[in-house]
């Protein structure tokens, strides 16, 4: 795989200035600050998922198996990360290592992360692919949560290293390890702060006062005590002797600009600045490469949109969903129709989407459109600005062939 920009795209694209400098209305919200939590609370309805700090105090019991037992091995064959096939006799493993509670209701544990972690479909850190040796897409890696990203957990796993977790927007076993314990009054307190820094860089080292740091990335947001001249200063959850969440003060450096207070208006002009802070990163599946930092496709967009306060889904479809479309392609539409109605019609920060992949759309100088997305595919891996014909000549075909929407946000 290539880890440099595709042909065509020269030096002046690949910064945003070239293409907000170019957008008709680069500072024209998307969505009102006071629709936001609108917005938010649709996603929640639209995916059948409440927001963690909502759960109840406790939870059927029925409830909760039914919600682990969704998860399950991938409808083909499957091989370890040497290569080697996995049978039944693997599965039955996984599905052993699995403590499913007994009938009743099951108490809700909440906690905050106290680390990047992962969210896993099943209950092991072993990479499981479909294809030999690709172990650069683990078929059980989920998604992944950021310090302090409050979880409800209500299993834990036969060898008490994982616990099935709420995580925001997403179900899925997560390292014990790496969650703090917490009363629901603390995590909401710490997760609803009246005030709040948000980390715009892609990621952040944050200082603590025993010493060394914790890295924060884009989007997440952070308890705000203050600012002085040294930077802000933050709350950050660290483990205490007990496996409970003590709350110390971060310090995100002045100089760096890494992080604003509260949101960023939602609009192009911090949309694609937001995309671009992360170009030439590698391609991640779920949010992890080998357990080593990265964004896929829809993890970009997310994380793009929230420093807006914007909560969009992790998943390809599900961002298509919940947004609204401004433009359907329909599968008989020629090149220069397609070309014409993104031009047209389609403002730029607008998400495209097509089956298994989403991108930012960026504008079309001289009628020929350009996206920023994460890919692995065409030879290249990570995020790229290219125009639409990338993938011409594979199987796939052309992304411009391929496009399903144009989606935005909307109140």
């Amino acid at each position: 795989m290539r880890t440099d920009q595709p042909p065509g795209s020269s030096a002046p694209l690949l910064d945003a200035r070239f293409w907000l400098d170019r957008a008709p209305q680069p500072d024209q919200r998307f969505v009102a600050p006071g629709e936001i939590n609108t917005f938010n609370q649709r996603v929640h309805a639209s995916l059948g998922i409440p927001p963690v700090l909502d759960l109840p105090d406790m939870l059927d019991a029925a409830l909760v198996r039914e919600l682990i037992a969704a998860f399950r091995p991938p409808g083909e064959a499957c091989f370890d990360g040497v290569g080697q096939p996995l049978g039944a006799a693997y599965w039955g493993h996984l599905a052993g290592a699995v403590r499913l509670p007994d009938a009743g209701q099951v108490p809700v544990r909440f906690g905050l992360a106290i680390r990047r972690t992962s969210v896993r479909a099943f209950p092991t850190r072993d990479i499981v692919t479909t294809r030999p040796g690709e172990i650069l897409l683990d078929r059980l890696q989920e998604t992944t949560i950021d310090l302090g990203w409050p979880v409800a957990a209500v299993a834990i796993s036969a060898d008490e290293r994982w616990l099935f977790c709420l995580t925001p927007l997403y179900w899925g076993w997560v390292a014990a390890a790496d969650i703090a314990w917490t009363e629901r009054d603390t995590a909401v307190a710490f997760a609803r702060p009246a005030r709040w820094a948000t980390v715009t860089a892609s990621r952040i080292a944050i200082g603590l006062p025993a010493g060394g740091a914790v890295q924060a990335q884009m989007g997440t947001r952070l308890p705000l005590l203050g600012q002085d001249t040294l930077g802000m200063r933050v709350l950050v959850p660290q483990p205490g002797a007990d496996g409970s969440a003590v709350l110390v003060e971060g310090l995100i450096s002045a100089g760096a600009r890494d992080a604003v207070e509260g949101d960023l208006p939602c609009t192009p002009r911090t949309v694609l600045t937001q995309a671009f802070c992360t170009l030439g990163e590698p391609y991640a599946w779920g949010g992890s490469r080998g357990g080593m930092f990265g964004r896929d496709c829809s993890r970009l967009v997310m994380d793009a949109y929230a420093v807006t306060g914007v909560r969009l889904p992790r998943n390809t479809g599900q961002q298509a969903a919940v947004c609204r479309a401004v433009v359907t392609f329909d599968g008989d539409l020629a090149a220069d129709e397609r070309r014409a109605l993104l031009a047209e019609r389609v403002p730029v920060g607008a998400i495209l989407t097509m089956p298994g992949h989403v991108m930012l759309y960026l504008g079309a100088p001289d009628g020929e459109p350009f996206v920023i997305h994460a890919t692995q595919s065409s030879g290249y891996d990570g995020v790229v600005v290219s125009d639409l014909s990338l993938g011409a000549g594979t199987e796939a075909g052309r992304l411009l062939d391929r496009l399903a929407s144009a989606v935005v946000v909307s109140g």
